[in-house]
């Protein structure tokens, strides 16, 4: 079996980086694949809170949205919630990673995923768009602060 982690060249898209061969890399234990599993649940609501919070926010402004399905789709093309995006690709990269059973998910690569995963929630005032946004997002939102210090403790504690 082998493990990726995916590198970027300076004037290329990202490839992956697979180890040579002869040099086995093991495979996520059941133990690394049911805490990923967690760790993606966890993101998961805090990715929903995070919608909530965008849907108050964005209904104050552009009015009341008709329904969940013109909700999705705002949330699909509106640029407005563009910056939620790494925090939802990151549960689906989860879940393709644990998923795939022609190229089974490595340790190293379930310890970079699970790495990532705390390095989204960490909201930071000064940080790139998404901690920033995500800092505002807390601040604004009593809830959704108490739920990402909740899920973010859990994760370190584990």
């Amino acid at each position: 079996m082998t493990d990726s982690t995916a590198e970027v060249a300076p004037d290329a898209g990202p490839r992956l980086a697979v180890p040579p061969s002869h040099i086995e890399v093991p495979v996520a234990t059941a133990t690394e694949l049911r805490h990923l599993d967690g760790v993606r649940n966890d993101l998961l609501r805090v990715h929903r809170g995070l919608l909530e919070a965008e849907r108050n926010r964005f209904e104050k402004e552009h009015g009341r949205i008709a329904n969940n399905s013109a909700f999705l789709q705002i949330v699909i093309n509106d640029p407005w919630f563009e910056w939620l995006r790494p925090m939802g690709q990151m549960v689906l990269l989860i879940d393709e990673r644990t998923s795939d059973k022609k190229r089974p998910l490595g340790s190293v690569e379930a310890t970079a995923l699970f790495e990532q995963s705390l390095k989204l929630l960490k909201a930071d005032a000064e940080g790139d768009d998404f901690q920033r946004r995500f800092f505002q997002s807390i601040q604004s939102s009593p809830e959704l602060a108490v739920l990402v210090r909740q899920v973010a403790k859990g994760l370190a504690g584990d």
